[in-house]
């Protein structure tokens, strides 16, 4: 991996839940690690469901190996900006050299 197409500072959040008073489950994300990554657009689309229009946005994060980055899930979430994505997979490219995080933004209207 050229380390100059890393250009782009994401970060990772964990979701954390916890009690409150009434002693319900509610959700929250912990900020787990910023990284730099490399971004790869894949496909979007747009399309309106009952006068309410969405995109979906879908594309990869290319981001280093290490012990940090090899520890997320699925169930984490990216930040880059004020947009945040869901992880849909992720992929180990290489061997511990590389990890491609499949992703999707949805925006609604």
């Amino acid at each position: 991996m050229n380390i100059g197409f890393l250009d782009r500072r994401i970060i990772f959040y964990a979701p954390s839940t916890s009690i409150n008073s009434y002693g319900e489950k509610t959700g929250s994300d912990t900020l787990y690690a910023t990284v730099w990554a490399a971004m790869d657009h894949k496909s979007a689309s747009s399309k309106m469901d009952q006068e309410q229009e969405s995109s979906v946005n879908n594309l990869v994060w290319r981001v280093r190996s290490s012990t940090t980055t090899r520890a997320i899930t699925p169930k984490y979430t990216i930040r880059y900006g004020n947009e945040k994505y869901e992880i849909l997979a992720i992929q180990e490219i290489g061997r511990n050299s590389e990890l491609h995080f499949v992703s999707r933004r949805i925006v609604s209207e």
